[in-house]
């Protein structure tokens, strides 16, 4: 299981620890995350001042995926997911990855200088990631085109027997140092998720059709109109889980927990899908 803090306080380091969890059910993208004031902030984009790319050695296990106030650190990470990270994506919306591009991993650390940290701060999450998108590009020597693409997709709707979800009284931490202090107090924008599970305090929809949709490897489309923010507890039987399997014998499927603890529902259907294709990658060398 990994948690995590969603949203809320600027300048706060977030950080997800991942041990022997399956990558694609797990980690969060910048936008999830949501650094940045939701407007553009005026100007260029900052510069990165130092990128050091590397291998991750092969003995270590652990992952992290920090957003700090003058930049970023990702660790233990292969090109796929920075990709996913950097456009936005979820891994089946990414195609042309192989070999060493889906099983390598590396760590990146990036940084501006002290002169633009101020900037750093005030840029939404779409010129993040149009920073990380120009690094990777720069490093990976990725060569990517989008297109859209008719794909299987979900809409998230609320159930004829009426949504269950609870709104949320969390209360958000008034800095980082108050919410590293006291995390069960502060709660507003915490996640925690592991295969087959899902719980966030304080958190809108979109997080629950975020992680949704890495359980059925298909987009989910909130179409709830549900707008505020609610404490979240699902728990469904995971994909990983072996058929027959004793242990979860009592688990319901994803769509029969959805529909029963939530009072939501999961409707097939199909839909346009923006895609990444890679058309070139070439493996780095340790900076």
């Amino acid at each position: 299981m990994a948690k995590w803090l969603l949203g809320g306080v600027a300048a706060t380091v977030v950080a997800l620890m991942l041990m022997a969890l399956p990558i694609r059910a797990q980690l969060p993208t910048i936008s999830d995350v949501n650094r940045g004031g939701d407007a553009p902030a005026a100007g260029p984009l900052p510069d990165w001042d130092v990128a050091v790319l590397k291998p991750h050695p092969a003995e270590d296990p652990g992952m992290s995926w920090r957003m700090t106030a003058d930049g970023l650190s990702l660790v233990n990470l292969p090109l796929e997911q920075m990709i996913c990270s950097a456009w936005d994506l979820k891994p089946y919306q990414v195609s042309g990855l192989n070999g060493w591009m889906k099983s390598s991993t590396f760590d990146l650390t990036a940084k501006v200088s002290g002169n633009d940290v101020a900037a750093y701060k005030k840029l939404n999450v779409a010129q993040r990631r149009e920073m990380l998108q120009k690094l990777l590009t720069e490093r990976f020597q990725l060569k990517v085109h989008m297109e859209t693409k008719t794909l299987p997709v979900y809409d998230l709707v609320v159930d004829k027997s009426g949504s269950k979800l609870k709104v949320s009284t969390a209360i958000e931490a008034p800095s980082a140092e108050e919410w590293k202090a006291n995390p069960d107090k502060y709660k507003k924008g915490s996640m925690s998720m592991g295969p087959g599970m899902f719980e966030g305090s304080g958190v809108p929809v979109r997080s629950l059709t975020s992680q949704l949709g890495n359980a059925l490897g298909k987009p989910v489309h909130d179409a709830t109109g549900l707008t505020g923010v609610y404490d979240i507890t699902l728990h469904f039987r995971p994909e990983e889980a072996a058929a027959g399997s004793d242990d979860n014998a009592d688990v319901p499927s994803v769509f029969s927990a959805v529909q029963e603890q939530l009072g939501l529902k999961l409707v097939p259907g199909k839909g346009p899908v923006q895609t990444l294709v890679v058309d070139a990658a070439q493996k780095p060398e340790a900076d």
